[in-house]
């Protein structure tokens, strides 16, 4: 008899301890920018301690992973919260209804309407719940691309996927409701009951209530979903008024643009209403013009302020009567995108340094146009003269200082390897990654011979950690990235000298200390090697590691090579193999690295030759290393 009361006793905590678990109810992948909000809406059904869950997804059919912890969530009874994608400010605006305590962002919600996502308990790794299965969801009944996916009512957890137990919504449906209207209104949050709904119901599914459709659609296919449908029962589709009786999903409505819809779908049992739902949404007008190729030329360069010319290349004119905005600046002048098909717009005689937006509007009446472009003015200067590449090479890096803000401390220096001064006015500092944050340098900079000029984020010594820069950039376009980045000098289209690091690969990874290339490496070959980069040791200012303006800290040891020790032959090489002679006969150790500094081969003790056959065509840096001391070449492979 205690054996039975035990297992009824085990029976009965292990029925509670199921009923208390989280489940997925709903998936949105939204399309504000970059594609969000991504939205996750999970249950806490019962008593649900988060602390011993995680979230996991499977990106186009991968193994489950970029896990996470849910955690922050504590215990929750009865309700809901949110993981996300995107930023704060694009989830407040299109689910206004869920309150910061419930939600938090992670990756895992970094969806694109084919992947799955699934919640495991943590200790053990046991699926409790998932929504889509592991392989590419592109056309699956499960995709969910610019649309959503709702559970139904009274269903779940499952561990293994079950599409009879969700609504999903056709893909696209929420094209275009950015901003229109919230995705909460089409959507609706926290509307899953655990407890299952024995009422005929019927949802439609597309196109989302309130959603403005693009101009030149024809046709839009109503879908709909049903529950405890009647044996025998029918679907009525009223459109703007008009009635089509035994109609079944998807139910094709002819549309027109410029044109509003009205859609109810009934659920009967013979004359008998049993279940309505309603939506309507809006075709507009096309926006036929193409803005493309935007050009900025100054009509003079002198050391003064100057005027610049903007032209912007179009298509798609003379469809509606447009309307061009710049704010005050310039004067419109060129081809009329209402009259003329193809052409120029041009503004003449902006002011130098005025950075502007111009906007083109189409007529309400027929166009849906209302297209924007940033203007940004060029640098119109006299007398640039360019250095020989390797002239002027970077020396250290500070991405990632600690006693300031990012955007106000972060700094790089160059190095002038000449004996002559170089002014670097009109040289270009490129992020060969990130186009918009490049910059021109618009004021002189004279780098002495053999000395050095200091590039920082914020001129006030104050909140930049204590540097007093030669030139200031602005902070706030501009970043040195603390991951994966790179810095390249240009002037008249010519590298002058580029550094690409690599979150701490082979690079340094510093935080509150520069990075800073050896003193015997000052030259634009060595500069592109991690190894020969180090972090500073030498405390300046506010209290970061560095020494900008000055002789850096790091040096590698004594090198016993000089730059005639060894030969590397033929460079170019065509073939599968380099040579390598050494003066003193001794074996060397030998890496080749690609121009983005990955190790790609590694040999030890060569004597004569290296095979390369397995490399690309393309500019590589080999490390030749003997007795702790090495010297490095760029080799070209054809």
């Amino acid at each position: 008899m205690k054996q039975i009361y035990f297992t009824v006793a085990m029976f009965f905590v292990a029925a509670i301890s199921f009923a208390q678990q989280p489940i997925i109810t709903s998936i949105v992948d939204g399309t504000c920018t970059g594609g969000t909000p991504k939205l996750i809406e999970i249950y806490a059904n019962g008593t649900v301690d988060f602390t011993q869950f995680t979230l996991e997804k499977s990106a186009n059919g991968g193994a489950f992973g970029t896990p996470f912890d849910l955690t922050p969530f504590g215990t929750r009874t009865n309700s809901f919260v949110y993981v996300y994608s995107g930023t704060e400010a694009l989830l407040n605006s299109e689910f206004p209804g869920i309150v910061a305590a419930d939600y938090q962002a992670a990756g895992t919600a970094n969806n694109n309407g084919d992947d799955a996502v699934r919640i495991i308990e943590s200790a053990t790794m046991t699926v409790i719940d998932t929504y889509g299965t592991q392989v590419d969801g592109t056309g699956e009944t499960w995709e969910y691309l610019d649309s959503y996916a709702k559970r139904v009512d009274g269903t779940g957890p499952d561990a293994t996927f079950n599409q009879a137990n969700w609504v999903t919504s056709t893909p696209n449906t929420l094209d275009g409701q950015c901003g229109s209207t919230t995705f909460e209104s089409i959507i609706g949050t926290g509307s899953y009951s655990s407890t299952p709904n024995t009422n005929p119901t019927v949802t439609i599914t597309a196109p989302g209530n309130g959603s403005s459709l693009q101009g030149g659609t024809t046709s839009v296919d109503v879908t709909w979903t049903a529950l405890n449908l009647p044996a025998g029962g029918t679907f009525t589709v009223t459109v703007n008024g008009t009635a089509t009786a035994n109609a079944t999903s998807p139910f094709a409505v002819a549309v027109s643009d410029g044109m509003a819809y009205a859609v109810t779908v009934d659920m009967l049992d013979g004359a008998t209403v049993l279940a309505t739902d309603a939506t309507s949404f809006d075709v507009s007008f096309p926006c036929d013009l193409q803005l493309a190729t935007i050009t900025e030329t100054c009509q003079t360069s002198t050391s003064g302020v100057d005027l610049y010319d903007v032209t912007i290349d179009y298509t798609g004119g003379g469809t509606s009567t447009y309307t061009i905005d710049t704010a005050g600046n310039g004067t419109i002048a060129g081809d009329n995108p209402s009259t003329v098909a193809a052409g120029q717009i041009m503004i003449t005689g902006v002011t130098e340094g005025v950075d502007f937006t111009v906007t083109v509007t189409g007529d309400p009446a027929n166009s849906a146009c209302n297209l924007s472009r940033n203007i940004s003015s060029p640098a119109c200067l006299a007398n640039v003269t360019c250095a020989n590449p390797g002239d002027i090479i970077l020396t250290e890096i500070m991405q990632n200082p600690n006693a300031s803000q990012d955007n106000e401390g972060e700094y790089f220096e160059v190095y002038n390897t000449t004996s002559a001064p170089i002014d670097m006015l009109g040289y270009e500092i490129v992020d060969l990654t990130n186009s918009g944050e490049n910059f021109t340098i618009v004021t002189s900079v004279i780098v002495p011979a053999n000395g050095y000029a200091v590039f920082v984020a914020n001129a006030n010594t104050t909140l930049n950690g204590g540097i007093t820069p030669d030139y200031v950039y602005d902070g706030t376009s501009t970043f040195l990235g603390n991951g994966l980045d790179e810095l390249s000098i240009q002037c008249g289209g010519t590298v002058i000298d580029e550094v690409s690091w690599d979150n701490g690969a082979t690079f340094p990874d510093g935080n509150g200390a520069s990075m800073e290339l050896a003193v015997s490496k000052y030259n634009a070959t060595d500069n592109d090697l991690g190894v020969n980069w180090g972090l500073a040791t030498s405390t300046f200012g506010a209290g970061d590691l560095g020494t900008p303006g000055a002789v850096n800290d790091f040096t590698l040891s004594n090198e016993q090579f000089t730059k005639n020790s060894f030969k590397l032959f033929p460079n170019p090489v065509s073939g599968n193999e380099i040579n390598i002679s050494v003066e003193n006969g001794n074996p060397v150790d030998v890496i080749i690295y690609s121009a983005l500094g990955q190790q790609v081969i590694s040999q030890k003790a060569v004597t004569n030759s290296i095979n390369v056959s397995s490399l690309n065509a393309g500019l590589y840096i080999v490390k030749i290393s003997q007795n702790g001391n090495s010297q490095t070449r760029k080799l070209v492979v054809q």
